[in-house]
């Protein structure tokens, strides 16, 4: 049993058995004769339908053979009479006979009558149109509704004429007169109506913001209004052509009151009429939005939706409104831009407010047709004046951060807990590029967007890439070539190289390249947290869809900026981030530095520990055997300095990045133990006075920062071993 025949049966228990007195027998009976009654009666209707179905058909294909045979006789004696024609035309072609003269005369008949036929026709046509104007221009006053109609059925009629074949040229006059005469009835037509609703609006009080639920002594004026806005849309879309909708002729009225106060207060003498102020005519568009969306949403868009025949897709008439309010910012821009790019400041204060304002517009009301910011950036002229002044002022202001007396200054109010501190010109660079982010992140073209990141952002970064690198490269020409302190280094301002004022030796030099190394390590946070921001993410998506417009743009800048890999931004199916190259420059900066580190230490630790490698081991053995429990005295210079220098790193340094310092130094050291002592056959008096001296010296003060500092130095652990078992 199918589930649709189950279904049935259980309704029809449900609708009949309602309790267990339904189930004796008596009823049940009854229940099922009437059930078999009512299943005859529908079966004789069916029946007779069948019948009456069956009856119709026949007929209807008797009668389709009849007109079949019928207009096959009728083609035959067509083409026969055709036939005729043409021999008696071929009989009768000498030109003296008088059949032959017959023929001409009737031809001529014939262009007669076709001539008669075409005036009669173009006589009609004219009549036709006139009756639909009298008629449209009868009711134009009294009843605009029924004036419509006549109208529409005027378009309707101009464009059948005008589709048909016309075999005079002569009759092109006549398609001239019905678009002539259409025109001049949508005039008239449009004029009376303009009147009806700006009568209408005014009985609204407009522009003044009509807000809803409406009370009772406003619903007869708005039903008006619908009436009047209906009548205006119909006469403009009769005639549309199914034209996608850009104005309605009704919203375009409403706009005008609203145009006309923007002009009196931003386009005359008036004191709000200020160069320096566009937010003020750009928050009064907005607000004007905003008081008069809810009529438009809850009184204007439905009428548009119950009129969805008349337009070829969806109307809204907030975006219409919206952009018709735009027309006079645009016209507004395009007499104040040609002043404002004179002044870069009220240039980029301008460019600034119009991109928040079409940020508004997208957020609060959902426009995203022609914006403000379009308008403006798309002047190839504008644009370039804009970028050139961002670019000036943000060069000016690195310039300005980086001539600080203090750039590499640890700054004293940075309280974050984290672990790498930020100096003063990696916390101001980082507000700079964050700042020029907010510029030109609402900018709508990707092109104009890619300038700003590559010819500024990217730019400045390299910029300061290059100042770490080269201080770094001075300090080790100035410093490391020689020993340490180096006197005579040029001064800080230039390379920020420790210079002969400083006293304190190692642990200035240290500071100093801490302060180069935290800024590049600040950068490198910076640029991985950019990495996972929305915004970047996006610009990376956009790059990669619109490959073209890039491989021009990119292959024009990347040559400038070391920042950024063209070449591998562009490769399909490529995951590398917008700053893989900015981060990848910034660690190796960071890693020379920690590699420098390891250098002076190192350097130190040879300088001090000569005494201990030329030290006389076999004197030693002359001893009495006891056990060595002190550390030798040439050790104690080396390992002071050596616990100076890395209790100072553990200080500054984060854990992690201090015991890469450490183990790296430990395996240097571990290098100069075993080619300047385990190479010179120690006694074994020597070797357990170096077992002793590493025990109670180098390792013991590695154990302030790893567990067991000796399995770093395995090498030399090992070696140790080998000697005592020889």
């Amino acid at each position: 049993m199918s589930d649709a025949l189950l279904d049935d049966t259980n309704q029809f228990l449900v609708s009949h058995i309602k309790s267990t007195n339904d189930l004796e027998i008596a009823k049940l009976k009854s229940l099922l004769e009437a059930q078999k009654a009512e299943q005859k009666e529908l079966d004789a209707k069916l029946n007779k339908i069948a019948h009456a179905s069956k009856k119709a058909l026949i007929d209807s294909e008797e009668n389709l053979n009849t007109q079949q045979k019928a207009l096959q006789q009728l083609l035959g004696n067509l083409e026969e009479t055709k036939q005729h024609v043409e021999k008696y035309e071929a009989d009768h072609s000498t030109p003296t006979t008088s059949q032959h003269e017959l023929l001409i005369h009737l031809k001529q008949l014939e262009e007669k009558l076709k001539r008669v036929d075409n005036a009669r026709n173009y006589i009609k046509t004219l009549l036709v149109a006139c009756e639909l104007s009298s008629q449209a221009l009868d009711y134009v006053e009294t009843d605009p509704g029924k004036a419509i109609k006549p109208y529409e059925q005027l378009v309707k009629f101009e464009r059948y004429i005008s589709n048909q074949p016309m075999a005079n040229e002569q009759y092109s006059e006549l398609c001239d007169y019905l678009k002539k005469r259409q025109t001049q009835l949508w005039e008239e037509l449009n004029a009376v109506l303009i009147k009806s609703f700006k009568s209408a609006l005014g009985a609204l009080s407009w522009p003044t913001p009509i807000k809803p639920p409406y009370g009772p002594q406003i619903k007869e004026k708005l039903e008006k209004f619908e009436s009047t806005f209906r009548h205006l849309i119909i006469l403009q879309q009769s005639s549309a052509k199914g034209q996608q909708v850009s104005e309605l002729s009704p919203v375009s009225i409403m706009l005008e009151d609203l145009s006309l106060r923007f002009k009196y207060h931003f386009e005359t003498s008036k004191p709000t009429n200020r160069l320096d102020k566009p937010e003020w005519y750009l928050t009064h568009v907005r607000n004007t939005i905003t008081t008069h969306i809810p009529f438009l949403m809850t009184t204007v868009q439905p009428i548009l939706d119950s009129m969805k025949d008349y337009f070829p897709e969806r109307v809204f008439v907030k975006d219409l409104f919206i952009h018709g309010l735009l027309q006079d910012v645009f016209r507004k821009l395009h007499k104040s831009m040609p002043q404002a790019i004179q002044q870069p400041n009220i240039l980029s204060h301008t460019i600034h407010q119009i991109l928040e304002f079409d940020k508004s517009l997208s957020e609060e009301f959902a426009y995203d047709d022609t914006t403000v910011s379009n308008f403006v950036l798309g002047n190839p002229i504008w644009f370039n004046t804009w970028f050139q002044a961002e670019k000036t002022f943000s060069q000016a202001r690195y310039d300005e951060i980086m001539m600080d007396g203090q750039v590499f200054e640890i700054d004293s109010q940075d309280t974050n807990n984290n672990a790498v501190k930020k100096t003063k010109s990696a916390i101001r660079l980082m507000h700079l590029l964050e700042s020029i982010t907010a510029t030109y992140s609402l900018v709508p073209h990707l092109a104009h967007k890619l300038k700003f990141f590559i010819e500024i952002q990217l730019d400045l970064l390299s910029q300061y890439h290059k100042r770490l690198s080269s201080a770094v490269d001075s300090f080790e020409a100035l410093s490391l070539i020689r020993s340490v302190p180096a006197p005579g280094a040029l001064p800080d301002s230039v390379t920020g190289v420790m210079t002969a004022n400083e006293t304190h030796g190692t642990l200035a030099a240290l500071h100093r390249l801490y302060r180069w190394w935290t800024s590049a390590k600040a950068m490198s946070e910076m640029l991985r947290d950019w990495d996972d921001d929305e915004f970047f993410i996006d610009l990376n998506f956009e790059i990669k869809q619109d490959t073209e417009c890039m491989r021009r743009m990119l292959k024009e800048l990347q040559d400038r900026n070391t920042m950024l890999s063209y070449a591998r931004l562009m490769e399909s199916g490529s995951s590398d981030s917008l700053f893989a190259d900015a981060l990848t420059a910034y660690n190796q900066i960071a890693e020379r530095i920690e590699k420098v580190f390891v250098k002076i230490a190192v350097k130190e630790w040879t300088n001090n520990a000569r005494a201990y490698s030329r030290k006389d081991w076999w004197h030693l053995s002359t001893d009495n055997g006891a056990a060595t429990t002190e550390m030798s005295d040439e050790i104690y210079a080396p390992l002071q300095d050596f616990r100076m220098t890395f209790t100072y790193l553990n200080k500054i340094l984060p854990e992690p990045d201090f015991l890469i310092v450490y183990r790296k130094t430990l395996k240097e050291i571990e290098d100069w133990y075993l080619r300047n002592i385990i190479t010179r056959q120690l006694p074994m008096a020597g070797v357990d006075q170096l077992e002793t001296d590493l025990k109670l010296g180098l390792w013991k003060i590695g154990q302030k920062w790893v567990q067991k500092p000796e399995n770093l130095m395995k090498k030399l652990k090992e070696s140790i071993i080998q000697l005592k078992n020889q």
